[in-house]
């Protein structure tokens, strides 16, 4: 029997990014905010919390595995 692929995101991976996004974004000028380099930093920083946003709703949804469920 072949073992379940799941293409699952790495939770640190996720993180990471959205800890980079936003310490670019706070790397920013207050003179630059609204400029194209303040909207790029802010996109990246919004994809990145909308992606562990999901991940985290998507671990929320997740049933244990039968094989946690077996306390004896």
């Amino acid at each position: 029997m072949q073992p379940e692929i799941v293409d699952t995101p790495n939770a640190l991976d996720l993180i990471q990014e959205l800890d980079d996004a936003t310490e670019q974004m706070m790397a920013i000028s207050v003179d630059l905010v609204g400029t194209a380099e303040w909207q790029e930093a802010f996109d990246r920083q919004q994809r990145a919390f909308r992606t562990w946003r999901d991940y985290l709703y998507h671990k929320a949804d997740e049933k244990p595995p039968a094989r946690l469920l077996h306390l004896a």
